[in-house]
């Protein structure tokens, strides 16, 4: 469930132009972490996204996140994130996971359970600071955090 909000939630964000390099490139989407999420991203691997095929890439710990576009954080320590999340700052990445308290952490979008349903919760400072834009059909379907909150 959570791998296809993801590969549903691209469809509505637009990257800068420059992120994509030539007009066929593909649409990244990199994963980070162990667990059922970031395996369950494999069955997306080459279906299109905003006229763009998806190409999947994993992550060891430390590796440089600058040719994702989308990177799902999993199944890590929490204290690995604000790392992980301080390589991402700035650059045109689309930040998102399912860990507690993500997106109140600086992530942008963060997956949340609740009444035994998948939600989302979006950083519109962290998408700011990371270039990109989220649809507005997207926002009215999210709840809005702030960072520390």
């Amino acid at each position: 469930m959570k791998a296809a909000m993801v590969f549903n939630m691209a469809k509505y964000i637009e990257w800068p132009q420059e992120s994509f390099g030539k007009s066929s490139a593909q649409l990244t989407v990199c994963s980070i972490g162990r667990g059922p999420f970031a395996s369950a991203l494999e069955r997306y691997q080459g279906k299109t996204a905003l006229g763009r095929p998806l190409a999947l890439k994993r992550l060891a710990s430390g590796d440089d996140p600058g040719e994702c576009h989308v990177l799902v954080i999993s199944g890590i320590e929490k204290r690995y994130m604000a790392g992980i999340l301080e390589q991402t700052r700035k650059r045109p990445v689309l930040t998102v996971s399912d860990m507690p308290e993500f997106a109140q952490s600086g992530g942008v979008i963060g997956l949340v359970e609740h009444q035994g349903k998948v939600r989302f919760e979006v950083n519109l400072k962290a998408a700011r600071q990371s270039r990109v834009k989220i649809s507005s059909q997207l926002l009215k379907l999210a709840r809005i955090v702030r960072e520390g909150e």
